[in-house]
């Protein structure tokens, strides 16, 4: 506890970069798992899930290391871990991106059709909002690993949480890396609760229907 008194600007810049290192890979990856999700057909899904699940078993140390060999990016710095991260993500949510959409109601999409909307009308208005809350349980899980996957990023030169693991594991002090494992824990903790939260903002109507049950 004193450490992290006498260092709180340092964990301050740090935190706010490992939370940009987290963020921006969530929306990336989760943006292309749901397209992914919706446009991949079903007779390739089971191919398409396969080689993500493929992705996510390699080390992600081993992949921030290999990017810059097979895209060309400088071998230090974030671009690396933000690519490595949002991948991780596709790979997580795809399926889950899928079950969210093939729980929604036939009958609503049904009626998009008899109302003559076209098909990204249907995914826009129907059934991207009926998907919203298995799509939100998928984006809480990968949230949790990609909070947990970026500290490794400290490894190829981004100074985020996981800084505290390597300075204080270089100079034995047992404060600092309790102090990175906590501010990541809590930064976990607040991402799955801002999640929760936007899910019930944005579905309101099942609030409505367990009130109505």
């Amino acid at each position: 506890m004193e450490w992290a008194l006498k260092n709180l600007e340092l964990i301050f810049d740090l935190t706010m970069t490992h939370l940009w290192v987290s963020l921006v890979p969530l929306v990336i990856g989760s943006v292309i798992a749901i397209f992914l999700a919706r446009i991949v057909p079903r007779r390739f899904a089971g191919s398409v899930n396969g080689t993500l699940g493929a992705l996510y078993a390699i080390p992600s140390l081993a992949l921030f290391v290999a990017l810059p060999a097979l895209i060309g990016t400088n071998y230090v710095g974030p671009i690396n871990v933000v690519i490595a991260l949002s991948l991780y993500v596709v790979a997580s949510m795809f399926f889950s991106a899928r079950d969210a959409f093939s729980q929604v109601p036939a009958p609503a999409i049904f009626i998009a059709r008899a109302q003559g909307m076209s098909p990204w009308q249907r995914i826009i208005h129907v059934e991207l909002p009926l998907a919203i809350p298995g799509l939100i349980a998928g984006l809480r899980v990968a949230a949790a690993s990609t909070v947990s996957m970026a500290s490794i990023g400290a490894v190829v030169g981004v100074r985020n949480l996981g800084y505290l693991f390597l300075d204080g594991f270089q100079r034995k002090i047992a404060d600092e890396i309790v102090t990175g494992l906590f501010a990541i824990f809590v930064i976990a903790i607040v991402l799955d609760a801002g999640l929760w939260f936007l899910s019930k903002v944005l579905t309101p109507w099942s609030k409505k229907s367990v009130q109505h049950a």
